[in-house]
């Protein structure tokens, strides 16, 4: 604790700083922040099951949500709805068409944010 008794208010001399109280309420504000968003992607690691993929994008199918698709074939990810499944096949719907996408060329998906473009 620092010595304060020269000063002449004692709400001066009897203050006690917060200061790492305040730090680490920011550091966990901003630890769960990171976590949240790290928590939305969903990756598919190569020895992933085909059933696990399969249930994982049919709950983004029966949700209808926008997702952000990332794949083997190309750079850009795919933003779009789930129009379909099948057995050997996901049909994402885009802005411009619908694309078809085996099962094994999926890396990742991201629930897509409100003003994200298809």
């Amino acid at each position: 604790m620092t010595d304060r008794s020269y000063l002449p208010y004692k709400s001066a001399r009897y203050y006690v700083d917060r200061g790492m109280a305040k730090w680490m309420g920011f550091y966990i504000s901003e630890h769960s922040t990171a976590l949240s968003q790290y928590a939305d992607t969903v990756t598919f690691p190569e020895g992933m099951e085909s059933e696990e993929k399969m249930l994982l994008l049919s709950q983004v199918f029966l949700k209808k949500l926008k997702i952000v698709l990332c794949t083997k074939l190309d750079r850009q990810p795919f933003v779009g709805r789930v129009h379909n499944l099948t057995e050997q096949k996901l049909y994402l719907e885009t802005k411009e068409s619908v694309v078809s996408f085996s099962y094994d060329h999926i890396l990742s998906l991201t629930p897509a944010e409100e003003g994200e473009d298809e």
